[in-house]
């Protein structure tokens, strides 16, 4: 679908069915809600979830939270990173983003699985993605980043214990992809 496509159907959406929402600084904001650079933009959905749209959103807002994250990085460590090291980063927040599991890959990208970076001339650059990865993942996690595969749930009836998760993937959900549900506030789940 274009871009021009998406844009027009978005206004045609809100129109019609009368959607206002608040918005500071490009982002959606709820009550005492505070906007900040890691929040995923409020996109109108006409009331049916588009899963591959809301997969592109928190792809897009999973890069730059890891943008600003790698910025900060930056100034506390004092100077720049290595090109590995900041893809390693990015990777680590895709991940969080994206319910995969917190923790490096055994091996790294296939871009480094060629003779020069099995070389000891290209160690270094592996050196520096996990090393990227690793710091991507301990900031990602601060971040929230990691929020945004899980959806609250209200109801005490699906297994989600006390701030534990349920993965819907392969539950035969209608959204299984790998989001997790959470039990929300005031919400007590006690196991039988």
């Amino acid at each position: 679908m274009s871009r021009m496509m998406l844009l027009v159907m978005a206004g045609a959406c809100l129109m019609a069915s009368g959607c206002v929402a608040p918005h500071c600084g490009g982002f959606a904001c709820g009550p005492g809600a505070r906007c900040d650079d890691c929040v995923p933009p409020w996109v109108p959905h006409c009331g049916h979830y588009r899963q591959r749209l809301d997969d592109k959103v928190t792809r897009m807002t999973a890069l730059k939270c890891a943008w600003h994250g790698l910025e900060s990085y930056r100034g506390r460590c004092g100077g720049s990173v290595s090109g590995d090291f900041a893809a390693g980063f990015e990777q680590a927040y895709l991940d969080l983003a994206e319910n995969r599991t917190p923790q490096p890959p055994s091996i790294p990208p296939s871009k480094y699985w060629s003779a020069f970076y099995r070389s000891c001339a290209g160690r270094p650059h592996v050196d520096d993605w996990f090393a990227g990865y690793h710091a991507g993942l301990e900031m990602g996690s601060q971040s929230g980043v990691s929020r945004f595969n899980q959806i609250d749930i209200r109801s005490c009836g699906l297994g989600a214990e006390q701030g534990g998760g349920v993965r819907a993937h392969g539950t035969g959900h209608p959204y299984g992809n790998g989001m997790t549900a959470s039990s929300g506030p005031g919400c007590s789940c006690r196991a039988r």
